[in-house]
């Protein structure tokens, strides 16, 4: 994973997969931790199109815009 890649909070982020007939989700980090393995984060992500939070693995995610 690249630096400027790298999931952080405040970052926009977007699933990068799809579900049938749908778009990829796009939500923004609020929360950060470590996962089950080594160098395998999770994220808490703000779901807003459904208003809900969720953890997903950082690895299944990609940076949309990055928190400067």
């Amino acid at each position: 994973m690249k630096e400027e890649d790298m999931i952080e909070v405040g970052s926009i982020v977007r699933s990068k997969y799809t579900v049938e007939r749908h778009r990829a989700r796009i939500g923004i980090v609020i929360q950060m931790r470590e996962g089950a393995y080594v160098d395998q984060p999770l994220a808490q992500v703000f779901w807003p199109h459904c208003r809900d939070t969720g953890w997903v693995e950082a690895k299944d995610m990609e940076v949309v815009s990055a928190n400067t």
